[in-house]
């Protein structure tokens, strides 16, 4: 169930009767696979998965796969022209509606409308809403001459300690990739509405659990006094910007500065929480539905559970695409296409992304620092680093324990899609 409050003031203006709610449009299951010739036969007469009556939604945060969501899609399109019925298209958008960003009374994110047939990529989510809203936010259609059957989330996540030192080791690098990072303050609260921080729109999700919640309020606090003690604390630094504390700061202060960020700004970075808070909200929309498919005893074979899902969310991790390109890729294609597209098509793109990614190590692709020399502002390549900083923050009393508490989500979710990577 939802563990989070409802942040939802009031019914969507577009929903006048209840049989309009998004559980209304549930399917009824097919009947269970059988051995009779003739049921057989019907059941092949309703052909492959038609990739036209399925939005795609391709999820990823800072650091967790900006330039793999953008392949993801040019390869999801690719395959879909193998299928004669219909075939995937892109929306040519950066991002579908605005990242980090939300309605100020729902929480849901701003402008979310995904369309049946269209692959939709998005970085940085803000799915602060209630559940019950969320899931029809996902399940809306402004087609109105397509009908849309569902959605298929690819959500992109990263071991929330080597997304961490990535993150810092990314934005040390000279010059830096990203100009933002020579203005923003890291420590100065930034608001949603001028009253909406990131602690009261994740509280709900990531402050709640029992005995074992993800972190308390207290961690929000004792973040924020990590980060007023490295930031502008000396005649030397006064005058510092964001970035030349992450270059000349000791490693580990620079790195417990760029985490904080990370974790406490939900405007300009927060994006470790906001992948912990989506992950839960994904999995409670799940939930919620199998629920109300029980209670109307709607609920399809086990054989076909999965796939008669009308939200149906496959967790990916950077270290499947970095480790086993080629086995994440096939992965990814199945899920998205199922049988729409012949394995001979989706083998063939998996090797082809598999080749790229070879190659963009080769050639020392700015977006991908592993084993690359960066030198911070002391002249030390922090790369060599790497497995030291991730154990200084295993061990670090906060951010030991609260990205303990996201890894264990992030493996969970990576084994409800079926890998443990």
């Amino acid at each position: 169930g939802d563990r989070a409050p409802n942040r939802y003031l009031g019914d969507p203006s577009h929903l006048h009767h209840e049989s309009e709610h998004w559980y209304g449009r549930i399917p009824k299951p097919p009947p269970p696979p059988s051995s009779s010739h003739q049921e057989q036969e019907e059941q092949e007469q309703e052909g492959p998965f038609d990739p036209d009556s399925y939005a795609y939604l391709i999820i990823h945060y800072h650091k967790t796969g900006h330039h793999l969501s953008r392949q993801l899609r040019d390869f999801l399109i690719l395959a879909g022209e193998q299928h004669l019925n219909g075939k995937p298209a892109s929306n040519n958008r950066e991002n579908t509606f605005a990242h980090r960003n939300h309605e100020e009374n729902t929480g849901c994110p701003r402008a979310m409308a995904l369309s049946p047939g269209i692959v939709h990529v998005q970085a940085a989510p803000n799915f602060f809403c209630d559940t019950n809203l969320l899931a029809e936010y996902l399940l809306r259609n402004d087609n109105a001459f397509r009908e849309k059957r569902g959605v298929k989330v690819i959500h992109l996540v990263r071991n929330p300690f080597d997304l961490a030192v990535s993150n810092w080791i990314y934005h040390t690098q000279w010059p830096t990739p990203e100009l933002w990072v020579k203005s923003v303050d890291p420590c100065t609260e930034e608001l949603w509405f001028g009253s909406q921080s990131l602690e009261n729109m994740v509280g709900p999700t990531l402050l709640v659990g029992g005995e074992d919640p993800i972190m308390t309020s207290q961690d929000f606090d004792s973040l924020h006094d990590v980060c007023t003690g490295l930031y502008r604390t000396s005649k030397r630094s006064n005058e510092w910007s964001y970035y030349t504390h992450l270059r000349h700061l000791e490693p580990r202060k620079a790195l417990s500065l760029a985490t904080t960020h990370m974790m406490i700004q939900g405007m300009s970075g927060g994006d470790l929480l906001r992948m912990a808070n989506n992950m839960i909200k994904l999995r409670q929309v799940q939930q919620l539905e199998d629920q109300i498919r029980i209670a109307n005893h709607m609920v399809p074979h086990k054989e076909q559970s999965s796939k008669e899902r009308m939200i149906q969310v496959m967790t990916l991790s950077m270290k499947q695409f970095t480790k086993e390109p080629y086995e994440a890729t096939l992965r990814f294609l199945d899920f998205a296409l199922e049988d729409a597209v012949g394995m001979e098509a989706k083998e063939r793109i998996a090797r082809e992304y598999e080749q790229s990614y070879r190659e963009k190590l080769e050639s020392g692709n700015e977006h991908i620092t592993a084993d690359k020399e960066i030198l911070n502002g002391e002249k030390v390549n922090i790369v060599k680093q790497k497995a030291s900083l991730q154990g200084y923050l295993r061990r670090h009393e906060v951010f030991g324990r609260v990205l303990g508490n996201i890894e264990r989500l992030v493996q969970d979710s990576l084994r409800d899609s079926g890998s443990d990577i």
